[in-house]
């Protein structure tokens, strides 16, 4: 009994997986034509499930990731200036990276996203 789950949990997974790179392949293609959103759903799926893809970097997956939202930010999605400061904010050289999250977070909140409003006010002051 126990095998026969863990096989079904396996196929399940699997397909999964499958299905799941094809909607990031798709994204890329879309994200490649200008679609912001899409942009930000490759971003989402590679930090989340990128290790699931045959050509997954882990060396580079960090900065893979940022390139998508700050793409998707470019296109003028908010939810990717929200998602780019906080990946800008988690750099090594502090004074920096703070004031381009703080740019990125401010940059959002003006287009509307809350979330980076929120955020914005908790960064500390300079």
């Amino acid at each position: 009994m126990i095998k026969k789950i863990l096989y079904t949990l396996g196929t399940f997974t699997i397909l999964y997986a499958a299905g799941s790179a094809e909607i990031y392949q798709k994204n890329l293609t879309d994200c490649a034509s200008g679609d912001a959103e899409a942009c930000y759903d490759a971003g989402v799926f590679y930090s989340a499930h990128g290790y699931t893809l045959k050509e997954y970097d882990s060396t580079n997956a960090a900065h893979k990731v940022a390139a998508l939202y700050k793409q998707a930010c470019d296109l003028g999605y908010m939810k990717g200036c929200r998602a780019y400061a906080m990946s800008y904010a988690s750099g090594k050289d502090l004074d920096t990276e703070q004031k381009g999250a703080k740019y990125f977070f401010q940059k959002a909140c003006d287009g509307g996203d809350e979330s980076a409003c929120t955020m914005l006010k908790m960064m500390p002051e300079e």
